[in-house]
């Protein structure tokens, strides 16, 4: 049996990882899409086995945050994040749980399941890249309609933090600031901008303002 991290090291942990291998999305510079679309993709399409997430959070491994960042997954697509969520839920020293998700998808039962797991030292954060229009130019397959539901149902029923993360493209470049006060519209706790890097298709580059105008908007 998988036995974890070392329960000898000292300090606080950041945990980062993927409770699965699944995402709804598309987006062109993500190696999850290309290997995904290969004949001899690397990895099977499949959900961490539980005994696996419990030995990693384990009281005695002493983790002090959970990280879901967009590795090889989105989490909220995982068959089995809600479950993790309800263990860790119930551990003495619960770990700060961090997601970064799209957002689409999901219904408002799901997100009102979350909200219920959450608190207010954890963090969901978006990642939207423009408005209805140019979202889903990167993020393809993204649906805007079911974001918003998703994110208006979280703010509605968790006081958890809640953030935007806008990758700035040349297509959405000239959004920010409509993109911004949306984001105070939904009552999200940050709102920030970056320019997308080398794994951006040459064509989605940024290529007729400058980035620091823009991240000062």
């Amino acid at each position: 049996m998988y036995k974890g991290l070392n329960a000898t090291l000292e300090g606080r942990r950041r945990l980062n990882i993927d409770s699965s291998t699944r995402c709804n999305l598309l987006c062109p510079g993500c190696y999850r899409t290309k290997s995904v679309q290969s004949e001899n993709r690397p990895w099977d399409i499949t959900d961490m086995p539980m005994e696996y997430f419990h030995s990693l959070v384990r009281p005695e491994n002493r983790i002090f945050a959970l990280t879901y960042n967009f590795a090889l997954s989105d989490p909220i697509y995982s068959g089995v994040l809600i479950e993790q969520l309800e263990y860790v839920k119930n551990l003495e020293h619960r770990p700060r749980m961090i997601l970064s998700t799209n957002g689409s998808g999901r219904s408002v039962a799901w997100w009102e399941n979350l909200a219920s797991l959450l608190t207010p030292r954890d963090i969901v954060e978006f990642s939207i890249d423009g408005l209805q229009d140019t979202n889903s130019i990167y993020r393809v397959n993204a649906k805007w309609d079911s974001i918003i539901e998703g994110i208006k149902t979280l703010r509605a029923n968790s006081d958890c933090n809640i953030g935007w993360r806008y990758v700035v493209f040349e297509h959405n470049y000239h959004q920010v600031k409509e993109a911004k006060e949306l984001a105070k519209h939904l009552h999200l706790d940050a709102f920030h901008v970056i320019l997308g890097d080398g794994r951006t298709p040459e064509e989605m580059r940024l290529k007729s303002a400058d980035f620091d105008d823009i991240s000062q908007v």
